[in-house]
C-alpha cells in the first residue's frame, strides 16, 4: 500500500464524499477513485461504499483507517523533524575535541552555534585526536576537532575542515643556553634532552620527530609525556626542555622560557566530519561556529597562524 493511496482513504472519511476528498488533495475526482479502487483491489474487499449522499467507509476500511492514521502521522513527524533539521531548527550534533582546543577557542565556538542555533541539541566529549576519528568511523561522533599531523589530508571517508595552523615553540629552563636566543633553531637541540610524546598517543610527536630528522639528528627523548601540563613541569625543574603547541601555552609561568623555533613546525588542527553526499547543515554549521571562534581567538592573541580555512 502507498502512502497516497492512505491519504486518499483518510481524506474521503473526513469529507464524506469522494470529490470534497479530491478538492482537499487538489486530485480531479477520477484521481481519486483510481487510488481507491487500486487500494481495494491490494485490500482484496470493499473499503468504501457509495451513498446517494456521498461515501463512507466499510468495516473493512474503517479497521484500514485506524491503522492509516497512525503510520500517516508518524511520516509526517519525520518530514517535520528532517525539515527542522534542514533548517536547524531541531536535531542535534555531537562533537568531540582535544585539551589545549578546548583550553582556547573550542568553547568560544560552542556557543556561538548554541546562540546561532538554540533548538539543535550539542552533544560535547573530551577526545584526544586519534580515538576521535574511530569514534566518527563508528558513527558515534558528528564532528570532532582533530590533528592532521604528518598526514597530507584526512583518511579515506572524511573531510578535514581547516581551522588552525598551530605553531610548536620550544619550552626551556630559564638557566638554559639556548633561553638566551630571540629563536632557537631546531639543529640547536640535537642532543639536548626532550620531552616527546609517543607515536601511539600522541599525534604532535611525530611533527616534532620530523622537525628533527630534517634537521639530521634523531632526538634524545629523555621523557616519554604526552601531557603539556606535566611536560612544563619537568621543564621548569631543569630536566629537560620540549617542543609545545602554542594552544597548549595557555597560561604564562615565570619558571619557563618560551622561544619560536626557526623551522616553525606546526600542528594542522582540523573539524573533521564523515565525506558524505548529502552532508549536513548542522555539522556545517558547527564547522563554521569552530571556524569563526578559532579566527577570533588567533585575533585576540595576535597570531597570524590562526586563520580560516
Amino acid at each position: 500500500m502507498e502512502l497516497l493511496h492512505l491519504r486518499v482513504l483518510r481524506e474521503v472519511a473526513r469529507r464524506g464524499s469522494i470529490s470534497a476528498a479530491a478538492d482537499a488533495l487538489d486530485y480531479t475526482q477520477p484521481a481519486v477513485s483510481r487510488q481507491l479502487a487500486m487500494l481495494e483491489r491490494q485490500a482484496a474487499q470493499p473499503l468504501v461504499e457509495r451513498t446517494p449522499r456521498g461515501a463512507r467507509l466499510t468495516a473493512a476500511g474503517e479497521a484500514l483507517l485506524r491503522h492509516a492514521e497512525d503510520i500517516l502521522a508518524r511520516v509526517d513527524a519525520a518530514h517535520a523533524e528532517m525539515e527542522a533539521i534542514a533548517t536547524l531548527r531541531g536535531g542535534r550534533v555531537r562533537i568531540s575535541a582535544f585539551p589545549s582546543t578546548v583550553a582556547s577557542f573550542v568553547p568560544s565556538g560552542l556557543r556561538a552555534f548554541g546562540d546561532r542555533h538554540p533548538d539543535v541539541q550539542v552533544k560535547f566529549e573530551l577526545v584526544e585526536p586519534g580515538p576521535a576519528v574511530e569514534l566518527l568511523r563508528q558513527g558515534t561522533l558528528d564532528v570532532a576537532v582533530t590533528s592532521l599531523s604528518l598526514a597530507p589530508g584526512p583518511p579515506a571517508g572524511f573531510r578535514a575542515h581547516p581551522l588552525v595552523d598551530d605553531p610548536f615553540l620550544i619550552a626551556l629552563p630559564p638557566d638554559h643556553p639556548l633561553a638566551d636566543l630571540d629563536e632557537v633553531p631546531v639543529a640547536a637541540l640535537a642532543g639536548e634532552p626532550l620531552i616527546i610524546g609517543s607515536p601511539q598517543t600522541c599525534p604532535d610527536c611525530e611533527v616534532m620527530l620530523m622537525a628533527c630528522e630534517m634537521r639530521g639528528f634523531t632526538p634524545n627523548r629523555a621523557y616519554v609525556v604526552d601531557d603539556y601540563g606535566a611536560a612544563l613541569g619537568l621543564v621548569a625543574a631543569g630536566l629537560a626542555a620540549a617542543m609545545i603547541p602554542e594552544l597548549a601555552l595557555s597560561g604564562k609561568r615565570a619558571d619557563v622560557v618560551i622561544r619560536p623555533l626557526d623551522a616553525r613546525p606546526v600542528r594542522r588542527i582540523v573539524a573533521m566530519t564523515l565525506d558524505t553526499q548529502s552532508g549536513s547543515a548542522v555539522n556545517d554549521a558547527m564547522v563554521t561556529a569552530l571556524a569563526d571562534a578559532a579566527s577570533a581567538y588567533g585575533a585576540v592573541r595576535g597570531t597570524a597562524s590562526f586563520a580560516r580555512g
